[in-house]
């Protein structure tokens, strides 16, 4: 009897054991997995921030163009167009304002709402 008490706390301990070692490894790869998930997403906000710059850059140039083909066609003085952008300017100040974005971190994302887990 004595020995079958022994054999059984000694069950247990190597449970307790496998449970922990396995939580360990269960632990590693949600962490692996959260990495997986930061990378991810920090790609496509670098992705998504290059699409950005080359819609900007290329609306500039075809504005630029815009304009300069209504300057040489005389459909436009340069003094009326510095005037009405002139007005522009100051609507699109506000509306940058308002759009603005604070920078948010990978690091404060709250993980636990991308985890499967």
């Amino acid at each position: 009897m004595v020995a079958q008490r022994a054999r059984v706390a000694a069950l247990k301990v190597e449970r307790d054991r496998d449970i922990s070692h396995a939580s360990r490894i269960a632990r590693r790869d949600i962490a692996a997995k959260y990495r997986e998930v930061l990378e991810s997403l920090k790609d496509r906000r670098a992705s998504k921030k290059k699409e950005v710059s080359a819609e900007i850059r290329l609306q500039e140039v075809t504005a630029n163009i815009d304009l300069l083909t209504e300057l040489k066609d005389g459909g436009l003085t340069v003094d009326a167009e510095l005037a009405r952008l002139k007005g522009m300017e100051g609507d699109c100040e506000d509306l940058v304002a308002s759009a603005a974005v604070p920078d948010w971190s990978i690091s404060e994302l709250d993980l636990t709402q991308v985890s499967g887990y």
